[in-house]
């Protein structure tokens, strides 16, 4: 019998040079290890839990940006 399973590794967050585990993001929102074992999800759904949390990680990345050049222009 095979088990199908997914590395959640490591995401580039905010800060250069800083990663984060996505068991980090994922506890951030109060979710556990154990949490997702007791679902017993599908490749597909832990592929899409690893796609949002990418997602969520370029999102913040971005806002972070568009903060910063709103105040480098009022800073002028």
């Amino acid at each position: 019998m095979y088990k199908i399973s997914i590395h959640i590794g490591t995401c580039i967050v905010t800060q250069q040079n800083k990663p984060a585990s996505y068991w980090t993001v994922l506890k951030h929102y109060g979710i556990s290890h154990q949490d997702l074992q007791k679902l017993n999800l599908s490749y597909e759904e832990l592929y899409e839990i690893y796609k949002t949390i990418q997602r969520h990680e370029e999102i913040r990345t971005f806002l972070k940006n568009l903060k910063d050049k709103i105040s480098l222009t009022t800073k002028e």
